[in-house]
């Protein structure tokens, strides 16, 4: 029996795992899609990714078996400039974000079918519509400007180089540190495809930066991509404060919600757990933001140390280049690794630790 209607905006990672949950209790299900198909903006489909995660509990806590959609990373390498520092790779998987039956998104949406979840593709969340949608409508935009201008959240723009294909690479990722940039360029290899960003936030990225980037990729990778095209979206670091399960009147999953890393960015375990916890919001919303204030509740803190911390240390890669190299890459490779290890251990990134899902 039926139990009523849940509206859900977005057919990406979190809309789709809400939808699946709420049509396993009984709801009929709903999503509203902008694009012709599910995966999210065509702009980043297909994508690859890597991320910390710990697999088995996120599949646990999210209801589902989501392990055949990622795979584990061999070798990570972080560059200071041209300086390699490898980092360790343990709790780290390649996942392909795409409508390819290899993406986790085909996975999810193969779920919702099986379900009963109903998708309405070509049907994006409308400014006029707003005050006609019932309440505990779920929003999981992800990137998506107007969706945030639309509800008032404060959101930070990102800007930067993409480029993305075709490659034999598998199980490889790397981070480039670089004063051009207040981020990070980032490559990963997974599925037969790569995905490479160079990216900013609240700047834009010239080409000088690019030039850099490239020329950093052919001395340290032996690797070139020669087609580049620039994006923009926005995500929602602009303040310490900004995580937010209910939202006038509104269920709140994924990215737009500030289940997310606010010092790097990770997203995909936020985007999971907190599409099972917006599902958990429709009958228990007492429960549900109590586990969404649990998963969250380090975001103030990082937001902060990446301010006032982190973006001083990032400004002179100089200096930090050099610390590398006194120590050399054995004892920063295990000062790299007890870091890690400390963050999982107290860790309220959805997914990153166990801490976080049980």
């Amino acid at each position: 029996m039926k139990r009523g209607e849940v509206i859900v905006y977005g057919a990406g990672m979190s809309g789709m795992v809400a939808a699946w949950n709420l049509a396993r209790e009984g709801f009929r299900v709903v999503v509203r899609e902008k694009e012709d198909s599910f995966g999210g903006s065509r702009t980043f489909n297909p994508s690859t990714h890597v991320t910390p995660l710990d697999l088995q509990a996120t599949s646990e806590y999210v209801g589902m078996d989501i392990t055949p959609a990622f795979h584990r990373v061999e070798s990570i390498s972080l560059y200071l400039h041209r300086l390699r520092v490898p980092l360790p790779a343990a709790g780290a998987y390649a996942v392909e974000r795409s409508s390819r039956p290899s993406g986790l998104d085909a996975l999810l949406y193969v779920r919702c079918l099986e379900a009963g979840v109903e998708f309405e593709f070509g049907r994006p969340l409308r400014r006029e519509e707003l005050e006609s949608l019932p309440q505990g409508t779920i929003i999981a935009c992800g990137l998506n400007p107007e969706a945030y201008q639309y509800l008032g959240i404060p959101s930070l723009v990102w800007e930067g180089w993409m480029s993305r294909g075709e490659s034999e690479r598998e199980g490889y990722a790397w981070i480039w540190l670089d004063e051009s940039i207040t981020e990070y360029g980032y490559a990963s290899f997974c599925n037969g495809l790569y995905y490479n960003l160079l990216f900013s936030y609240g700047r834009s990225v010239d080409r000088e930066a690019l030039r850099r980037y490239r020329e950093f990729m052919l001395a340290a990778e032996d690797t070139d991509h020669e087609d580049w095209e620039y994006v923009k979206g926005v995500v929602p670091l602009a303040v310490p404060d900004n995580p937010h399960l209910f939202h006038n009147g509104f269920i709140l999953c994924g990215t737009i919600s500030g289940a997310m890393d606010p010092l790097m960015g990770f997203g995909i375990s936020g985007a999971l757990v907190s599409g099972k916890v917006a599902a958990m919001a429709v009958t228990e919303p007492e429960r549900a933001e109590e586990e969404f204030s649990r998963f969250t509740r380090n975001f103030a803190a990082v937001h902060r140390f990446k301010h006032h911390v982190w973006y001083k240390l990032r400004s002179r890669v100089d200096l930090l280049e050099g610390l590398a190299e006194t120590l050399g890459p054995e004892l920063s490779l295990r000062l790299l690794a007890e870091g890690i290890r400390r963050g999982r251990k107290s860790s309220a990134i959805p997914g990153f630790s166990p801490v976080s899902c049980h």
